[in-house]
């Protein structure tokens, strides 16, 4: 049997997951209280900066994807972006409810040692709890060409409508936010 390079990368990824399980199980004797607080500190700046990238990404890319769509696709991509944000928070706010409440009802460790959340709360939760960002990255990672060589359908269209959901997702829930 040969070994080959895909067998060190899988190898090498293995190694960093049950290092990384490994020191999270062990956190609390490896690190002290403080250094966890300040690495906690140091992650949010990081999530900070790597959200503004992404707005910035998104500023350099909307007007070229604007000048490549038809003239009378942008309407109905609008159109579908909001229709799509709406399903999203719709789905998040179905799901949330279930996986807050069911927990309580299947085990007995839970319902005794936290506390019964209020709807409220839950819908709180399920209201501001995913931004258009992950839907951004997933549409950025489509090819720009397929194996062929030609351009991948309707590859700006897609990332419109991604940048729709943002705004709906991220503005106008999160400028819904204080009224709760």
């Amino acid at each position: 049997m040969y070994v080959t390079a895909e067998h060190f990368h899988f190898s090498g990824v293995l190694a960093v997951v049950s290092g990384g399980l490994f020191l999270s199980s062990r956190s609390t004797e490896v690190f002290s209280f403080s250094t966890r607080l300040q690495s906690q500190g140091v992650w949010d700046t990081l999530v900070f900066l790597l959200n503004g990238v992404v707005f910035v990404l998104i500023g350099l890319q909307l007007p070229l994807i604007l000048k490549s769509l038809d003239p009378g696709t942008i309407t109905h991509a609008i159109y579908y972006g909001v229709i799509i944000s709406f399903v999203t928070i719709l789905v998040r706010i179905i799901w949330v409810f279930p996986a807050a409440y069911l927990p309580r009802l299947l085990s007995k460790k839970i319902k005794t040692n936290e506390s019964y959340p209020g709807w409220k709360s839950v819908f709180l939760i399920a209201w501001s709890g995913m931004r258009g960002v992950v839907s951004l990255a997933a549409a950025l990672s489509i090819p720009l060409t397929l194996s062929s060589g030609e351009a991948f359908p309707q590859r700006n269209l897609i990332l419109f409508i991604s940048f729709i959901v943002i705004p709906c997702t991220l503005v106008l829930q999160g400028l819904s936010l204080p009224f709760w």
